[in-house]
This record gives structure tokens, sequence and C-alpha cells, in this order.
């Protein structure tokens, strides 16, 4: 069961039990029935009436009353009446009315009348609707040849019996209410688990520590303490690694500016157009470092931001640089929600890579739904299955060499995997047709699903290059 929950999980244990025990009840009592008559269980009370009649045609009047008091029992209240009571034999009923004339044998037209009466009828009331069968009870009217009639009321376990049902499948509904009264139990003990994968997961995309209130049993509480202590160390250490990034962004542009104004006062040469080339790789890579470690915590809602403009702002300034770019797609506005500048990134970084390796880049934005893709191809030689599960990682380059003019430092998807999956969206990388590499973006709509709480639950692309 890889896709239930424990709480799902123990329910279908629970669940599946009693069904169990309820089947091989219902199979125990149609194995212990089947040499029955074909009455069944009301046989036995229809023989106890006629064989009650039958003793009170043999006895005298003194001793009439002594064999109804002692046939009277609980559910079995039997009199003797001199006046015909008004009984009507419904149709249903109608084989009771002949078993009893053939178990007491004598005249085939004996008077013999049964009718079901309703819960608090103590009259002639019929039972004609399901619900008036709670509490009912039945009235068998015989004849008598010695002159009178016996006049029986049955109830409680009779009325059961009579409409066919074993006892144990009572005792089986009531496991079932049980049951359920222990599944929400359950639900209730395991709530805190649920909850509790539900923040680390979107602590994972995130880096923001989310407080999960402590309840349930002791040890629950113990784990939900130790993660949320967790959450508060991880999301320090990230923030210092920020900052300190951030510092040493600074002081290096401090350094890096130095150096430039210094080469400006040296004489044209070839050392210099290399010791500024040296420089600008040094910047670049300053700023490719301090954007991934900003996009750990780049904020992911605040405003609703239209990929179609964002798109069409970075074909404009591509075309201007003379990059091979084409944008399809894009003429009805797409929102999502999210932070601009980082989706903002997000293209850019995508673009770049595709011109980079590519050659173009074909852009397209195409609406699923409740979702957005945002998808950049390119003509280059693509991404080998075997490396679109480590292109992700930092520093990786599919390019073997470390030359910043044919590639990046290797932080271009990794930057981008953070804020899509920050955003609640999920990158994939395929195969172009016609050969090159597809990069995919899917990002949740704005307005359809809460973005915050579903983005730790995507799982992570299963490919990524620089």
């Amino acid at each position: 069961m890889p896709r239930f929950g424990i709480a799902a999980r123990i329910a279908i244990i629970v669940v599946g039990a009693l069904v169990v025990v309820q089947v091989l009840m219902l199979v125990a009592y149609i194995t212990e029935r089947r040499g029955a008559a074909p009455l069944g269980p009301f046989v036995p009370m229809l023989q106890r009436v006629a064989a009650l009649a039958q003793l009170l045609e043999e006895v005298g009047p003194t001793q009439r009353e002594l064999a109804l008091r002692a046939t009277t029992v609980s559910g079995f209240a039997p009199v003797y009446v001199t006046e015909r009571p008004q009984v009507e034999t419904p149709a249903y009923l109608g084989f009771a009315a002949a078993r009893i004339r053939q178990l007491m044998g004598g005249p085939p037209d004996r008077f013999v009348a049964l009718a079901l009466i309703g819960g608090e009828t103590v009259g002639l009331g019929r039972v004609e609707r399901l619900r008036d069968l709670r509490g009912a009870r039945l009235r068998l009217v015989v004849g008598l040849e010695s002159g009178g009639y016996l006049d029986v009321l049955a109830g409680g376990d009779l009325t059961v019996r009579l409409l066919g049902l074993p006892v144990g499948l009572i005792a089986g509904i009531l496991g079932f209410l049980v049951a359920l009264a222990a599944l929400f139990a359950v639900r209730r003990e395991t709530r805190p688990l649920s909850d509790l994968a539900e923040v680390v997961e979107r602590f994972g995309a995130r880096l923001e520590p989310l407080e999960v209130p402590e309840r349930g049993a002791p040890d629950v509480r113990l784990v939900i303490r130790a993660v949320n202590a967790m959450q508060a160390r991880i999301a320090e250490l990230v923030r210092m690694r920020t900052l300190v990034l951030g510092a040493i962004s600074h002081d290096l542009r401090t350094y890096l500016t130095r150096l430039r104004l210094r080469l400006e006062l040296l004489p044209p040469g070839p050392q210099v157009e290399k010791a500024q080339a040296d420089l600008s790789g040094m910047q670049a890579l300053v700023d490719d470092a301090l954007a991934f470690a900003r996009a750990t915590f780049a904020p992911t809602q605040g405003e609703r931001v239209d990929l179609c403009a964002l798109a069409r702002a970075e074909v404009e300034a591509r075309l201007g640089e003379g990059g091979a770019v084409s944008l399809s797609g894009a003429d009805a506005p797409l929102l999502v929600n999210g932070a601009r500048g980082a989706l903002a990134r997000v293209l850019a970084n995508l673009v770049g890579n595709a011109l980079t390796y590519g050659t173009c880049a074909d852009i397209a934005l195409i609406d699923l739904g409740d979702e957005v893709e945002l998808r950049v191809d390119d003509r280059g030689p693509g991404i080998a299955v075997a490396e679109r599960a480590s292109v992700f990682e930092p520093f990786y380059r599919v390019e073997p060499s470390r030359n910043r003019d044919s590639g990046g430092a290797g932080l271009g998807l990794t930057i981008v995997r953070q804020i899509v999956e920050g955003h609640g969206g999920e990158v994939v990388i395929d195969d172009r047709p016609g050969g090159g590499a597809r990069l995919r973006v899917l990002l949740p709509k704005a307005g359809s699903a809460d973005q915050a709480e579903s983005a730790a639950s995507t799982p992570a692309a299963t490919a990524k290059r620089d």
C-alpha cells in the first residue's frame, strides 16, 4: 500500500478484518441452515403456537389458565378469548397460517390469522413501512375446536427471526459502528504525524520554519518538538550562509572595482585584456553564487505575475542583443502567484542556457488548466539521460571544462529549480522532437490551489543542466 497514509492503512486493515469476519459468519450461518426446513427459524415458533392450541383443546377450563401461564415467557404472551379477534392475514403471512393448520390437523377451514403490529400499537395496526418494523410484534389467532380462540402476541427475538436475519448480523452491524468510532480515534492520533509530514515537505522547498503544534501521544510530541528545533537550526544556518556570501560578495566587488580602475591606468596590451576577462569572470561567479544563496529565501507569494509579460520582455531584450529567440502562446495573460524578480530570473537562466548550448531559444507558454507550462526548446546536442539526475547539482556542468566562455559556473539550473519548487512548481528536462533539449517549467496557476501548501509536494525534476 505505497500510496496510503498510516491512517488509511489502519482503516483498511480494520475494515478488511470486519468484512472477513462477517463473510465467515455468513458462510457458517448458511451452512448451518442448509438442512433446515424451507420456513427457516420461523418454524419453531409456529410449532409452539400449534402445540399450545392443541393442548388447550384437550384440557378442561380449570387447567387452561394454568397451561397459558406455563407457556408465557418474554416475547411470547398467549391468552384465551371467547370472541373472535378482528385480525386479517396479509398475503406475505399466508404461508404461516397454512403451516399452523397443517401442524394442528383437523378441519381445513380452521380459523387462523396472523398480522404484524407496529411498535407501540396494541390494536390491529399493520406494519406497512420498513421503519415500522422497529419494535414490531406478531399477533397470531387460532380457533379451537372446543370453542374460543388462542390469541398470541409475540415480539422481541421472534420478530428478528421472522425477518430471516441472523442474530450475528446485528452484532456485525454494531461491530462496524464500533470500528467506525475506532477509526475516528485512530485518525485523531495520526493527524499530528500527517501535519508534521506536510510541514517538513514545505520546509524542504522553502526553508522557512513553520511551527507544528505539539499534540498527540508523548512520543509524537517529542518528535514534533525535535523537528521544530531542527527547522529553526537549519534556517538559521542557511540565513548565516546567505549573510556571509552577501558580505563576501560586497567586499569582493570592492576589490574587483579597484582592480578594474588600476587596469584602466595601465597601457593597453594582451595581458591587460586577459586580466580584464578574468575580472569579468570573477564578477559573474560572485553574482551567480550570491543569486544561488538568495534563491533559497526567494519570496514565493505576494503578487500575481503574468508569465506572458515576462516572456515578452525577455524576448525583447534577447533580440536587442542579437539572440535567436522566438515566442508563442503569449497572446492571453497567464497569471501565477509569486515573486516577479525570481520568475524573471528563471526565464533568463533558461533562455541563456538555450542560447549558449543550442544557438537558439524557442519559448512557448501553454495553459494546462490548473497549471501553466513554460517551455524552452533549443537545437543543441541535448542532455544525456544519465546526466539529467546530476545537472541540477550546484557547480555541475555538462561541458566538462571550467571555461566561462563555454558555459557558466554550474548554478543556473540549480537556481531555477530552487525558485520553481519554492513556487510549488516542477522543472522537467525532455528531448526536443528533431533534436535538442526541452526545458519544461510547470507552475500552479493563480487562483487554483494554494501553491505554498503544495510547494514541497512536487517531486524534484528528474533532469537538469546549467
